[in-house]
Order: C-alpha cells, then sequence, then structure tokens
C-alpha cells in the first residue's frame, strides 16, 4: 500500500511533472514484522495483570 511521502520537516513532498513513469509524492510502505511466539520462561507469572492482558489480546492462551 502506498502512503504520502514526506520531508524531514514532515510536509508533504510533490509529484515532479518533468518524471511521469515515477510518481515521486507516494511511497511504498515497508511491510511490518510479525512478533515472535514467546516462550514459556518469557512469560509473566501466572495471576498477573500482564498474563490477563496477554490472554485477553489473545498472544497466549490460558
Amino acid at each position: 500500500m502506498a502512503k504520502r511521502a514526506r520531508t524531514k520537516s514532515g510536509k508533504f513532498v510533490a509529484d515532479d511533472p518533468s518524471t511521469p513513469d515515477v510518481n515521486e509524492a507516494f511511497v511504498q510502505e515497508k511491510p511490518k514484522k510479525k512478533a515472535s511466539k514467546k516462550s514459556a520462561m518469557d512469560l509473566p507469572p501466572e495471576g498477573s495483570a500482564e498474563r490477563k492482558r496477554l490472554v485477553l489480546m489473545g498472544v497466549i492462551k490460558e
């Protein structure tokens, strides 16, 4: 999916009409990396609020 290109100051970049085959006003988004599954050693202890949050989000099963 394309998204609007921005300058370092945050303003939108305009398309250059002298290059009809390239649209400088849009850039291709990089695909987001998926989070890796956590091992049992990395999980918070049972009964903690953090573990309940992970269960509700569907990251781990009870």
